[in-house]
């Protein structure tokens, strides 16, 4: 994560200090081109955070501050808080008392909501904001709508098109692209943004690539987000065709160019989501040797962005993750998987060619005396979406899992998933008391941050197009099967 701070202040424990922070975060809001309604309603959420940790941390002394900064991310707004005092809205019996954490995820102002637990090392709590797009915008306003109404006199043969890697100042051209495309309804602000598009190509944390026409217009594009913290895998994300340049392969040569630069960057795979409304996305990733490793049931929201069938959908859509395997050669690892899943979990990984070993189960949760638990926790409101990535168990785990999960059902968001640490021989206790919470297999993503992850999922829905799923391959639809039959009833 590239941060550029705007703000960073060192507070201590004293809530006299409250209101000159929410001057100050809404000046700074602002200042950034969010609306004065916006602003108020962003620095009301952090002071809501503020209040609670100066409450709860009331008899900390300086040695233990609170670090509020606000600034810029890779083209976003945040405002992150962190502190080491004592823990916060991890647990409560108290169901009047009402998180800040809980508004802020509710709040339409806020496009994402983070809290990372680093155990012994604190709490960092982020809001994020995507910046308005007319920021950004040229100066002449109408340049994008004309430039998208000219009528294209005999476009050249695909094959004459130019496939490359896409510069930072090239944002405008893929605004028009996504446009073109899918009106202003995807849902990833970037491919609107051009700084933002910017920020993230030179942070390094987005890889993009387009095929260029004769104007050097973009007409097709992909990409691969990567995790600035690792790099060990990336994500393809954000396919887009110019509908005049359908069923010309370009697709298939984007995401091939996008693959060979992973591996060129030493990545041990990449990752990416197939939807299941149609075969097209799945074939194209068995054509670059990608296999299935997850099926997430309800993990694609019914919005109009991700529709390319006339008829469209109105219900959640079944999302396959294939996994593009580049260590060929890798040397065996050990991991810990729970005993109910090790037939499928073992297939998964014969079909990626991973070589794993099965260590002994732990029945007893020992060596969990480590404090608090680390995690993370990321809510993306839009889309009613939800990720827990725990990094390590301690007795505290099921308990905070639990909260959080009834937070985020409170809250309204529908699809939450859950990564477990594989190389972790607490894995399979802790897997078996979450699914007592309603939990139940997704998948495996291989190389995820320090290793192999055991993904869970949970659905907030009954609104679900199972009956609907097209899956193109045999092992495919045997996967859905055997998720579908682990969903738990509701």
């Amino acid at each position: 994560m590239v941060e550029k701070p705007l703000a960073k202040l060192s507070l201590s424990h004293d809530m006299r200090l409250a209101p000159a922070v929410h001057d100050l975060v809404k000046g700074i809001c602002e200042s950034q081109g969010i609306s004065t309604e916006d602003s108020g309603e962003i620095a009301n959420l952090a002071g809501g955070i503020l209040e609670r940790l100066f409450r709860t941390n009331h008899e900390e002394t300086e040695s233990h501050p609170i670090i509020v900064s606000v600034g810029r991310q890779s083209g976003d707004f945040f405002i992150a808080i962190e502190h080491k005092g004592l823990p916060i809205e991890l647990s409560s019996d108290n169901s009047s008392d009402v998180s800040p954490f809980s508004l802020s995820i509710t709040s339409p102002v806020v496009d994402e909501v983070k809290l990372v637990n680093l155990g012994k090392s604190g709490q960092r709590f982020e809001l994020i904001k995507s910046l308005p797009y007319e920021i950004y915008q040229e100066p002449d306003s109408d340049l994008l709508k004309a430039v998208l109404t000219i009528e294209d006199n005999g476009l050249e043969n695909a094959a004459d098109l130019e496939i490359r890697m896409i510069r930072s100042h090239e944002g405008l051209k893929l605004a028009r692209c996504f446009y073109r495309v899918y009106g202003y309804t995807y849902g990833l602000n970037y491919v609107y943004v051009p700084d933002h598009l910017k920020a993230l190509i030179e942070s390094g944390r987005l890889v993009s690539a387009g095929a260029f026409d004769r104007r050097g217009e973009i007409v097709a594009h992909g990409a691969m987000r990567l995790d600035s913290r690792e790099n060990r895998v990336g994500e393809l994300i954000s396919l887009a065709v110019d509908p005049k340049y359908r069923s010309a392969g370009l697709a298939a040569k984007i995401h091939r160019r996008l693959v060979d630069h992973a591996k060129d960057l030493g990545l041990k795979g990449v990752f990416g989501e197939a939807v299941t409304i149609h075969s097209y996305s799945q074939r194209l990733c068995h054509a670059l040797g990608g296999k299935e490793s997850a099926i997430m049931l309800g993990y694609i929201p019914p919005s109009d962005y991700k529709r390319i069938i006339a008829d469209g959908f109105r219900q959640r859509q079944v999302a396959i993750l294939y996994f593009f395997n580049f260590q060929r050669s890798a040397q065996s690892a050990e991991i810990f998987a729970p005993l109910n899943y090790r037939d499928i979990i073992q297939k998964i990984y014969t079909r990626l060619g991973l070589p794993r070993e099965f260590g002994v189960e732990t029945a007893v949760p020992w060596g969990a005396m480590c404090g608090e638990t680390a995690f993370r926790l990321t809510v993306n409101r839009e889309i009613g979406i939800a990720s827990i990535m725990l990094d390590s168990y301690c007795p505290d785990t099921v308990k905070i899992v639990e909260f959080r999960l009834l937070q985020l059902v409170k809250d309204g968001i529908e699809y939450i998933y859950l990564d477990m640490p594989l190389g972790d021989p607490l894995t399979p206790y802790f897997a078996q008391e979450f699914e007592l919470l309603g939990f139940f297999f997704s998948g495996v993503i291989p190389f995820l941050a320090k290793g192999d992850a055991l993904r869970l999922q949970f659905l907030n829905t009954k609104e679900v197009n199972f009956v609907g799923a097209v899956i193109d391959s045999e092992f495919g639809r045997e996967l859905c099967n055997y998720v579908i039959s682990k969903r738990p009833y509701v």
